[in-house]
């Protein structure tokens, strides 16, 4: 799966700072550019941050994520 952080960040014109302001404390700073720093390529991470993103850009999470083509494997 992929975050669409960076472009919902771009097209708002906000940095992680201001995404941190936004949430009202619900994700902190570090969270904020750490997020920012894997430019979306995520594992997992917690649902309440998926909640708050939601709320500071007015989407739903199908909005905020997208799936990334898997790699193949070697046989």
């Amino acid at each position: 799966m992929r975050l669409r952080l960076p472009e919902l960040l771009e097209q708002r014109k906000m940095t992680g700072y201001a995404l941190s302001k936004e949430s009202a404390g619900r994700i902190s700073l570090s969270a904020a550019y750490r997020l920012l720093r894997l430019r979306g390529k995520l594992k997992m991470f917690d649902a309440e941050i998926l909640e708050a993103l939601c709320e500071v850009f007015k989407v739903e999470p199908g909005e905020l994520l997208e799936r990334a083509p898997r790699k193949k494997r070697r046989k």
